[in-house]
């Protein structure tokens, strides 16, 4: 292996992110996603995050992440996954006039915000549709 293929895949691997083959992001995804989906179906992963999102986030972020007359869409546009990470955990508040409470406490969030965040990226990028996703069996 050359050596800049080796420092990839080192910054991959350090930085926590699946690594996977390079396919179609309909029949899997680039070392750069958080998701995988085959034939349609949703890795452990990314069905988890539907489940959390599910749970707490769509009150306020709608169905399967389009937004709501609450909170801004997060597949429209979706944020890197540091901003991300940062805004799950401490909170946001925009211009003082709405605000969203951090989740760095809760331990129904917290522990799975890089699942939340490929289920929305594979919802982002088109990889899977609006509902529940299939899981691809272990």
């Amino acid at each position: 292996m050359r050596p800049l293929p080796r420092l990839l895949l080192f910054a991959v691997v350090a930085c926590g992110v699946a690594v996977t083959s390079g396919r179609s992001s309909q029949d899997g995804a680039a070392a750069d996603k958080f998701y995988k989906v085959v034939d349609g179906k949703a890795d452990a992963r990314t069905y988890n995050g539907y489940r959390r999102y599910h749970a707490g986030c769509n009150h306020c972020h709608g169905p399967d992440g389009v937004g709501s007359t609450f909170a801004s869409s997060l597949v429209n546009r979706p944020l890197d996954i540091e901003t991300f990470r940062r805004v799950v955990r401490d909170g946001q508040s925009t211009s003082g006039s709405s605000a969203m409470k951090g989740f760095a406490n809760d331990p129904n969030f917290a522990p799975y915000i890089d699942d939340i965040y490929a289920y929305l990226q594979a919802r982002a990028d088109g990889a899977l549709g609006r509902g529940r996703p299939k899981r691809v069996e272990p």
